[in-house]
């Protein structure tokens, strides 16, 4: 395999997959996908490490399968972290400037001192990201680099973990050779490649439902707002069919797929379907249900989520900001009448949203499942180009500085 300079990875870490997408950053700033590889997810349970060995098997089989795809070899992956142990909160930074001109300095020093409100010990900041600023008097600046002013004061997000949770997610990766780049929070990654510019300026709640969790993100005015994790997904309406069914968990899902439906009143035809009870085989099935009676099982589950996911946009305090406008992503998005279902129950607008800002995706790798690992690649090209850039500005300073040395020598040396 090949060894390239210009290589991002995106692990995404799920309940029900794990993901990994490879991608070459070219001359267009655009990340263009090379690979991709995914496999079902055993070691993980509602976003959490619940079995290293299983996670790691996991983990080794979808970035060789990613690795072959882009014959590339890679060292280094940006990996998603889920699960209830996240938190969201907003907090404030106050500097003094003395009236100078602001610089990126000054706005890391004001986020570092919002970071810097005490923390409970078993936490960790896994992201601060800045909502808005005060410069003097003058409210809701978003970028006051440049601006001059003597106090400037910010309000930020800051997104915390445990520490435990973080530790073994990080430990499974580093068992596979692999460093970690960086760890993302699954609900942002997933709305930086779903939301699209005018969601983020206007206002916005992201629902990502993945297999053992349900993901939100709330933005406003383009900042990241809130993030929050419902721990429930679409493996409990699998286990409900299992369960209801008395059949085996894969058929079940399988069932799920093809036949199932969020809302009775979308189903149009009451088929009927073959299962096969636990212990039986497929050749001998002897279950029987109608699609009718499987969407009784399937929607009073798609309700409950939906419903914890509109108590926990109101509990955010940020639904005004939202008004009427819902993105929905992840796995369960696509099952029939859950878009029509969660315009009901959260009464608002919704739209199902597909990775995009990526190059290379196909009709394999553009589905809504894929929306975290998607962001993951994008956060990761951001990322890369910050350093780039502050690598060139030093390089630049430490230039002015050599080239102001060299003239005072210059006269120095022509005054004797």
């Amino acid at each position: 395999m090949r060894q390239k300079q210009n290589i991002i990875a995106g692990l995404d870490i799920g309940s029900s997959k794990i993901a990994c997408f490879i991608a070459e950053v070219n001359d267009s700033d655009t990340p263009q996908i090379i690979g991709y590889g995914n496999c079902a997810s055993h070691g993980i349970k509602r976003g959490m490490v619940v079995d290293m060995d299983a996670t790691e098997r996991a983990i080794r089989e979808a970035v060789t399968m990613a690795e072959e795809m882009a014959d590339v070899h890679v060292n280094h992956v940006f990996v998603s972290l889920g699960g209830v142990h996240l938190s969201s909160h907003v907090t404030d930074g106050l500097v003094v400037l003395g009236n100078n001109e602001i610089s990126q300095s000054d706005l890391d020093k004001v986020i570092d001192v919002a970071c810097a409100k005490q923390l409970e010990g078993d936490r960790q900041i896994i992201h601060s990201l800045p909502m808005k600023y005060v410069l003097d008097d003058q409210l809701d600046i978003r970028d006051p680099r440049g601006m001059m002013g003597s106090r400037l004061e910010a309000d930020v997000n800051i997104i915390s973990a445990a520490k435990a949770p973080v530790r073994n997610v990080i430990r499974c990766v580093e068992r596979c050779n692999l460093d970690v780049a960086g760890v993302v929070v699954s609900p942002y990654a997933s709305a930086l490649s779903t939301l699209i510019e005018d969601e983020r300026e206007l206002g916005v709640a992201l629902v990502d439902i993945g297999g053992g969790t349900c993901d939100i993100a709330i933005y406003d005015q383009e900042a990241m707002v809130y993030a929050a994790v419902v721990p429930v997904g679409g493996n409990h309406i699998t286990s409900d069919i299992a369960r209801g069914l008395s059949t085996p968990i894969y058929h079940a899902e399988r069932v799920k797929t093809l036949y199932g439906c969020a809302m009775a009143s979308q189903v149009e035809s009451d088929t009927n379907i073959d299962i096969p009870h636990v212990g039986e085989d497929e050749e001998t099935m002897t279950g029987h249900i109608t699609r009718g009676q499987l969407t009784g099982i399937i929607q009073p589950r798609c309700e409950e989520i939906l419903e914890m996911v509109r108590t926990e946009i109101e509990k955010s305090g940020f639904e005004s900001s939202i008004g009427r406008r819902v993105v929905l992503t992840g796995g369960t998005s696509q099952l029939q009448g859950f878009r029509q279902l969660a315009e009901m129950v959260l009464d608002k607008s919704v739209r199902v949203a597909r990775p995009t800002g990526l190059g290379g995706l196909t009709s394999m790798s553009s589905v809504p499942q894929f929306s975290t690992v998607s962001g993951l690649v994008m956060y990761g090209s951001r990322m890369t180009s910050q350093r780039i850039t502050k690598r060139r500005s030093s390089f630049a300073g430490n230039n002015r500085v050599w080239n102001v040395m060299q003239q005072w020598f210059k006269e120095s040396f022509q005054a004797t």
